[in-house]
């Protein structure tokens, strides 16, 4: 491949904070509030222009994983509540005693968007939005600043200590900390795929909602579009009345890849001008049905998982593995979207009932495979699984820590990222406060902050 030499340049230092977050999404959005609410001068820098990373710019929802198995004991701390409560009285969510009875809250794109904004606010959390982490600087081993791009040009960001919840542990990778992508078997990752919105969607009968059903099969059989199921869509990022949200379509590829992301969107929007078209010409009841429209960013379920000093894995899931260093809570399940992006005969999840017998997954691989997938009430998120091996100063958040491919795909959904998010943010706090860096905290202390703070752990 032809290269090119970058000339060296002085880069402007444009903050210099106790906690820098990279990355607004669900778990950056609770780690900066965290680390403000406890007395850290905070910044949390964010590529899009508003916050709420797959929730908004990927229309994601609900809110999933809110509560214990087989119980209605939140999982979720009291930043997730009072975030989930101040989105429900603008309108814009489920109440939150019916959420946590049903596991999930429904909410608004747009008024998860402005709470987040209206909490950063309140809470005193410095924004930076439009603006991307593309390097990292380290010294010594331990991450000292982060350089970003933005309208404003290349700049850098210093911190006493840096949360990485870009979802893809951009940060974390970039400062050279080890990190997996995908399965043992072949390195593939879950499908991605678009939570599209559409109007003028009617109730359908029980009679009505199973000819659906059907015809949607057999368009799928002959070719006229994929989806993974032959559902339709509901309450997830939308409440309005009419309204519902899909989350139909697979692309399989690598989204740290800009060829297949680029790919991913033109088929995925094809997908879905094609789908929501068939619907309103050919199912009876939705011929009012009309796309209002497609997410800013692809759907991504998975992509890098750092290496930390402890590792979450399909095992502990099942068994609901208790541990001494917990610092939050995940009651999700083992939920791996074919990474091959298959769709048809039923294909739902990678796991030893898949009904494609033929796939080399199951002839070849069986063993990596799961069999059971439910944890019998949760398995908790260890502090070593936020912490990398090689690099300090750096805490990692969101659906990137470190945990196999199994276990990722139930720490993934929202509610336990949120749970991860005030562990990184009152981790982050207190290694800023007492200037040592992460890995040489107290983890008792740690979950006794936690605990007043009222996080589940």
């Amino acid at each position: 491949m032809k290269t090119i030499a970058e000339p060296a340049r002085e880069i402007p230092v444009i903050r210099d904070v106790d906690v820098c977050v990279l990355g607004g999404g669900p778990s950056g959005i609770i780690a900066a509030l965290q680390a403000a609410a406890h007395g850290a001068k905070t910044l949390l820098v964010e590529r899009y222009g508003f916050l709420g990373g797959m929730a908004t710019a990927g229309m994601v929802g609900p809110i999933l994983g809110l509560r214990e198995v087989g119980s209605e004991n939140a999982t979720a701390g009291a930043m997730t509540e009072q975030f989930c409560r101040r989105m429900a009285d603008i309108g814009g969510a489920t109440q939150w005693e019916e959420s946590v009875k049903a596991g999930r809250v429904a909410f608004d794109v747009e008024a998860y968007k402005v709470t987040a904004d209206r909490m950063c606010t309140e809470f005193g959390v410095d924004l930076l939005l439009h603006c991307v982490a593309v390097d990292s600087v380290v010294e010594a081993g331990v991450l000292r600043a982060v350089v970003v791009e933005s309208k404003s040009g290349r700049q850098a960001i210093a911190a006493k200590c840096f949360i990485d919840a870009t979802g893809d542990a951009d940060v974390a990778f970039r400062a050279g900390a080890e990190c997996t992508k995908g399965r043992p078997a072949d390195g593939l990752m879950m499908a991605m795929g678009s939570m599209f919105r559409v109007g003028g969607m009617q109730p359908l009968s029980e009679d009505q909602a199973k000819a659906a059903r059907e015809i949607i099969t057999r368009a799928r059989d002959e070719g006229l579009f994929t989806t993974y199921h032959s559902g339709l869509g509901g309450q997830g990022s939308v409440l309005q009345p009419g309204d519902a949200s899909c989350n139909i379509t697979r692309f399989a590829g690598d989204a740290t890849d800009v060829e297949d992301l680029t790919r991913g969107e033109v088929f995925i929007r094809e997908q879905v001008w094609r789908i929501v078209e068939f619907w309103r010409n050919n199912i009876p009841g939705l011929e009012n049905v009309h796309l209002i429209a497609n997410p800013p960013n692809i759907g991504i379920r998975e992509t890098r998982q750092l290496v930390g000093l402890d590792r979450v894995t399909g095992e502990d899931v099942i068994a609901g593995r208790k541990r001494d260093d917990a610092i939050a809570r995940c009651s999700y399940w083992i939920d791996i979207h074919c990474p091959r992006g298959f769709g048809d005969g039923g294909v739902h999840l990678c796991y030893k009932q898949c009904p494609n017998t033929s796939c080399y997954m199951l002839t070849d691989y069986a063993d990596q495979l799961p069999d059971e997938l439910h944890p019998p009430d949760y398995f908790d998120i260890p502090y070593g699984s936020l912490v990398p091996v090689e690099i300090d100063g750096l805490l990692v958040g969101g659906r990137c820590i470190s945990a196999d491919y199994q276990a990722m795909s139930a720490a993934r959904v929202m509610a336990p990222c949120m749970a991860i998010g005030d562990a990184c943010g009152v981790a982050a706090a207190m290694a800023a406060d007492a200037n040592v860096t992460p890995r040489k905290l107290d983890v008792a202390t740690l979950r006794s902050r936690l605990r007043e703070a009222g996080a589940v752990c």
